[in-house]
């Protein structure tokens, strides 16, 4: 993989929390160009205010040069602490999301690194609407950083694995790609962890009449199967000097992944957002969704080679 360009949305006067050192130290490794990218919202009523005060007939002209001077003196800020890293500033107005993934598509970013974190949200892990139209709707990965993790490298890795069928293994694929490539950056340590049950347990009780002997066996084979099919995605990186744990978690993925995650300690997950029926783009995999408000640490989303945006058809 290659990262030589990262796209940073700020929110108006937000201010670059902690969190994003870790993907600073990373752009830092990477030599890379980071454009700090602000979207002024640009609401309907605004049309209307010039009728009541002519002070405002340049409110959004005076927003924009603000938001300029603020993302002018983050780079101020950061340049001699990241002297590898080429930084440019960018204002926009619109919908916050929809300018980000046309910013993303403009700069020829490889990354979108966003901090989902609001002082209004209820915990510090609830995401906010924009971050998850970008999981849905971005065609470029995603990296949505976690407020509380001020430590810049990376020990831990996660990639999340769905091997349930063979119509996955492309984006199972590019998972690993990334996962690799973090972690050899850091020299972290890879999980590589799928979580199976099985899930047609009821059925073949109620339907087959099978007993708890033929359902043993049942599920040990598919097990088996899971496990091979883990097995022959890391062929690929047989000779790899990264540290990688294979881990099958058996029960259900919505809650025994982030159990998985938060008790050992994870730095940053990468998993896909697909979603294997609905409108492509729109509609995320049910996993993702769930997970996204259980786990405490960074993470990376990706999308399948091909995904195209909505937001730029």
């Amino acid at each position: 993989m290659t990262y030589r360009r990262l796209l940073i949305p700020l929110a108006p006067k937000q201010p670059l929390g902690s969190g994003f050192h870790q993907a600073l130290h990373f752009a830092n490794q990477k030599k890379a160009r980071v454009t700090l990218f602000a979207v002024i919202e640009k609401l309907a009523e605004m049309q209307d205010l010039s009728r009541y005060s002519v002070s405002t007939l340049n409110l959004l002209d005076n927003a924009t040069n603000q938001c300029e001077r603020e993302l002018k003196e983050h780079i101020e800020t950061l340049s001699p602490q990241y002297p590898d890293i080429e930084f440019d500033a960018v204002v926009t107005t619109g919908i916050p999301y929809i300018e980000i993934i046309k910013g993303a598509e403009k700069t020829g970013s490889d990354l979108i690194v966003i901090d989902a974190h609001r002082d209004h949200k209820e915990t510090a892990c609830q995401w906010g609407t924009s971050t998850r139209h970008l999981m849905r709707e971005s065609n470029i990965p995603l990296w949505t950083i976690h407020p509380l993790r001020e430590s810049r490298q990376i020990k831990k890795v996660v990639a999340a694995i769905d091997v349930t069928g063979t119509d996955l293994t492309e984006l199972n694929e590019q998972i690993l790609q990334h996962a690799f490539e973090f972690a050899s950056m850091n020299q972290a340590t890879l999980y590589l962890c799928h979580a199976w049950r099985l899930e047609s347990e009821g059925y073949l009780r109620e339907w087959n009449r099978c007993d708890d002997l033929e359902i043993a066996v049942i599920a040990k084979k598919l097990r088996e199967d899971r496990a091979s099919r883990l097995e022959a995605l890391m062929e690929p990186y047989a000779d790899s000097k990264t540290s990688v744990e294979i881990t099958m978690l058996e029960g259900d993925a919505k809650k025994i992944l982030p159990d998985y995650i938060n008790s050992h300690d994870i730095d940053l997950v990468i998993m896909g957002t697909v979603c294997r029926t609905g409108i492509a783009g729109f509609v995320m995999g049910n996993t993702a969704e769930y997970m996204l408000d259980k786990i405490q640490c960074s993470v990376i989303t990706l999308k399948p080679e091909g995904f195209k945006s909505p937001v730029l058809e």
